[in-house]
């Protein structure tokens, strides 16, 4: 007799939608009991955070922790769960990604989806694992414009919380000589390093996990940081002096509220503000080194 076909595995998934400035607070607590992390999903002026739990002997552990903390938060919005067998998980997470056309010089194409470059187009191949997204996010695209402006050919590029690398490979396709891409994670690291290799830029984006104790003093004309307020003010100084004189920053990763906060820190350590930008409740800045 054949052995019995064996049920596909499941997994559950979870999901809730708060405001901006909670985003941070909320990945923390299901990155603590997540496989493979969380997803961050722009809605109107909300994100959706998702994460997925593996239908194990530990799930009802984990998801009454999980609900324990999030209670903790006093979040408005309620946990939503759904159950999907081992394909749905698997697809789920691709379908929110798709071709994202930045500007006319830019675009960001997921590994999984095709697409025939325009005349000029610089074209970012990119599988962002599920802990990361491929630049649909308003502070992502913030940085991304940004930098397109910012960026002129041969310039020396710092890309601190890499991620995916998305603005470290947007760096050297618009013409840097060269990009340190920085993450303390070592999930990032491993996403970011692959798709560095899908778009064969290693000669021009080095990888590296660590702070900023890894980036050399005054060693660049741009700088990237797309972090939390609460990071960005802490090491303000630091990314201060990593720019040469002249040198460029764009800070992004932080909503409304703590954008004085940002602005505060930044000119504290000489950096000059040049200007803020706005994408519904998610703000960036851009300040220069005198």
């Amino acid at each position: 007799m054949p052995p019995r076909k064996q049920s596909p595995a499941r997994w559950l998934e979870l999901s809730v939608e708060v405001a901006p400035d909670a985003e941070e607070a909320v990945s923390d607590v299901l990155r603590r009991h997540a496989h493979r992390g969380v997803s961050v999903e722009p809605a109107a002026a909300s994100v959706v955070v998702k994460a997925y739990l593996p239908a194990d002997g530990d799930l009802a552990r984990r998801r009454r922790a999980l609900r324990r903390q999030l209670a903790a938060l006093a979040l408005p919005s309620a946990l939503r769960t759904r159950w999907l067998s081992e394909e749905d998980w698997t697809h789920a997470w691709k379908e929110f990604f798709p071709v994202l056309r930045v500007s006319p010089r830019l675009v960001v194409c997921p590994t999984w989806r095709s697409y025939r470059p325009r005349h000029g187009e610089s074209v970012i191949r990119l599988d962002p694992g599920m802990a990361f997204g491929t630049g649909q996010h308003p502070t992502t695209l913030m940085c991304l414009r940004a930098l397109e402006e910012l960026l002129r050919p041969r310039m020396t590029v710092l890309d601190l919380g890499t991620g995916s690398a998305i603005l470290a490979l947007a760096a050297a396709r618009l013409g840097a000589a060269s990009v340190l891409a920085l993450d303390i994670d070592p999930q990032a690291i491993a996403v970011a390093q692959e798709n560095v290799r899908l778009n064969d830029l290693d000669a021009l984006v080095q990888v590296e996990q660590g702070g900023l104790d890894q980036a050399p003093t005054a060693a660049f004309d741009l700088a990237m940081a797309k972090i939390s307020a609460a990071v960005i003010a802490e090491l303000a100084s630091a990314l201060g002096q990593a720019l040469r004189p002249g040198g460029v920053l764009i800070v992004a990763g932080f909503s409304a509220e703590s954008e004085e906060r940002v602005s505060s820190a930044l000119a504290r350590t000489g950096l000059l503000m040049e200007r803020s930008l706005a994408d519904g409740d998610w703000r960036a800045h851009v300040a220069r080194r005198p």
